[in-house]
């Protein structure tokens, strides 16, 4: 059996799952807004006693490697790196625009076209477009509002999944055949997703290994 320990720390909540030969076993969740840091250790030791192993037996770490909260981002990749290390196994990364674009893929199979759209900051966003055969057309990248227009342009039958507003799509003319606002990772999708990673050697460097933060950080001054 492939135990998988996945960490998703990309978004407000928090979120680790254990995984069996890419199925879901448990989750864990923190609902407490960006309280990450405080939360993490206990929710892989809440995980592993959910799933009844051990650490020891873990194959491989999967880490939602971003884009989202550049502290979230720093503290999965931290934590897992440390367990990688520690243990010696893999460490696998995914982004969470192709993770939504995949699950996507898998509820609108008639879709020719499927973009990922996260909200970065005001006019400001984090895109992928992905075709129906989970091939990349655009790989995750930060965008101003007056760009995303001419991208989305011309892609037939276009499923869009995004937490920006449906009127933006509208003021920017684009047609699109259907559209979600659910953004949180589905679990199944993922694991199997990971699970194919670590089948076939998809693993990262650990020492190079970073998140996926598409643009620098924004602080007050």
């Amino acid at each position: 059996m492939v135990y998988i320990l996945h960490i998703d720390t990309s978004a407000d909540t928090s979120s680790v799952m254990v995984c069996a030969d890419g199925k879901p076993v448990c989750t864990e969740t923190n609902s407490t807004l960006r309280d990450h840091a405080t939360a993490i250790n206990n929710m892989i030791s809440a995980a592993l006693a959910s799933a009844g192993i051990a650490m020891a037996q873990l194959a491989a770490i999967a880490v939602c490697s971003g884009p989202g909260s550049y502290t979230g981002l720093r503290i999965a990749m931290a934590t897992a790196k440390g367990i990688c290390y520690a243990m010696d196994i893999p460490l696998l990364l995914q982004d969470r625009l192709s993770l939504l674009a995949l699950a996507a893929i898998q509820q609108h199979p008639t879709a020719g076209y499927i973009a990922s759209i996260l909200v970065a900051r005001d006019k400001e966003y984090f895109i992928s477009i992905h075709d129906n055969k989970f091939d990349t057309i655009l790989a995750p990248v930060h965008m101003m509002e007056e760009d995303m227009a001419e991208m989305l342009q011309n892609r037939e039958n276009l499923h869009i999944t995004t937490n920006a507003a449906e009127e933006l799509f509208f003021k920017l003319k684009v047609k699109f055949c259907s559209f979600g606002q659910n953004i949180i990772l589905d679990n199944g999708a993922w694991a199997e997703y990971a699970y194919e990673q670590y089948d076939r050697n998809g693993n990262v460097n650990i020492a190079n290994a970073i998140p996926l933060y598409l643009k620098s950080v924004y602080t007050h001054k």
